[in-house]
């Protein structure tokens, strides 16, 4: 499939065709392979990855082998290979810093933060993203766009979108300044993401169901899906799907939930939410027990058990134990409720845990000044 024109990537065509010294057009190329990737377009940005190598392979120049590691770590992780992802941008990370080369330094900085947040690793994270802010120039765009919804999706996560707000902002404003399609859709899509967790942990965690913020959720799913539609993103389709099962799911609708969850869960996996698997499987086995499903409803939550992984983000293990909770309990198998009650306290109080890390790190991290 052939990526649809977009503003960037007619600039980073013109950029190439203009190029007269090799590592000029090497950097070009390099920028919109990264583009290609970030938009799920894999097969263009692996061909123009294979002309880098091909030029390069006799005489590297550090500066190309850099852009190559971080565009082979943006298809890893949107392939959802998120430790190999980090793998090569630790190493475009070391390749850049023993160069010189601040603005991929900036650059690998600001993504290997974002990846730190998606394993849990907040230290981590709030090192990357200080050293991001310190690294990148005023308009150093790619640098700082991806830096701010680090933070922005940080704050959220911390359930202080007071604070993430102005990190959201931010962001877009960055990423218009290059018509970056990619992370303007990424910045709606956290937020989504982040307004139907929240959605969905209220009917888990909550004393009652938050119809306020399942609406807001609905709306900003809708919001995702169709910008995506609009610039032809391929890549998080699946996903946005499961953030649709579950603002279903939050408000009761579980027959449309259910639907959903069938019709792309496998996709899913595919796409790089395998990881989610057990949630998602919780989620459906609830959904499929409100529509009358009782044997389909104790298959998924007993398969949802087997995948349960302490290699999962801890909000995901703590939301996928209190929905089996729920789920055991109204089959009437009260030990294994109590059990999965348990469970899901323990991780929600790591949860909790984390989101008053993010705020006292980032109290020291994104201090005034230094973004």
């Amino acid at each position: 499939m052939k990526a649809p024109p977009s503003p960037m990537l007619a600039r980073l065509d013109a950029a190439l065709a203009a190029s007269v010294h090799p590592i000029d057009a090497a950097c070009a190329r390099a920028e919109r392979a990264g583009f290609l990737a970030r938009q799920g377009f894999f097969d263009q940005a692996n061909a123009d990855l294979a002309i880098l190598r091909g030029e390069f392979s006799q005489r590297p120049a550090v500066l190309v082998t850099v852009w190559i590691c971080i565009v082979e770590a943006w298809i890893e992780q949107n392939s959802g290979r998120v430790s190999a992802s980090r793998d090569k941008m630790l190493r475009a990370q070391a390749l850049s810093a023993a160069a010189r080369l601040k603005p991929l330094q900036a650059l690998s900085a600001a993504w290997l933060a974002h990846l730190s947040f998606v394993q849990d690793d907040i230290d981590d994270m709030a090192k990357y993203l200080t050293l991001a802010f310190q690294l990148a120039a005023p308009d150093h765009h790619a640098a700082r766009a991806r830096a701010s919804i680090v933070a922005a999706s940080a704050y959220h996560l911390a359930d202080r979108l007071d604070l993430a707000q102005p990190w959201y902002i931010r962001a877009r404003e960055h990423a218009q300044a290059e018509s970056d399609d990619a992370a303007l859709g990424v910045i709606t899509f956290t937020i989504a993401g982040h307004r139907s967790n929240h959605a969905l942990r209220a009917t888990i965690f909550g004393s009652s169901v938050d119809t306020d913020e399942a609406r807001r959720a609905e709306a900003w799913v809708a919001a995702s899906f169709n910008f995506d539609q609009w610039v032809g993103t391929v890549y998080q389709d699946a996903y946005v799907q499961m953030l649709r099962a579950t603002v279903y799911s939050a408000q009761g609708q579980h027959a449309k939930a259910l639907a959903v969850y069938v019709a792309h869960l496998d996709d899913a996996d595919r796409q790089g939410l395998a990881n989610m698997r057990a949630t998602h499987l919780a989620d459906q086995a609830w959904c499929r027990f409100h529509t009358g499903d009782v044997l389909g409803a104790r298959s998924d939550a007993e398969a949802a058990v087997a995948l349960i992984d302490p290699g999962m983000n801890v909000e995901d293990i703590a939301v996928a134990h209190g929905r089996l909770e729920q789920v055991f309990r109204s089959l009437g198998d009260i030990n294994q409720s109590l059990c999965h009650q348990q469970l899901a306290r323990q991780h929600w109080a790591r949860h909790l845990e984390m989101q008053r890390s993010v705020i006292e790190l980032f109290e020291r991290a994104l201090e005034p000044g230094r973004t």
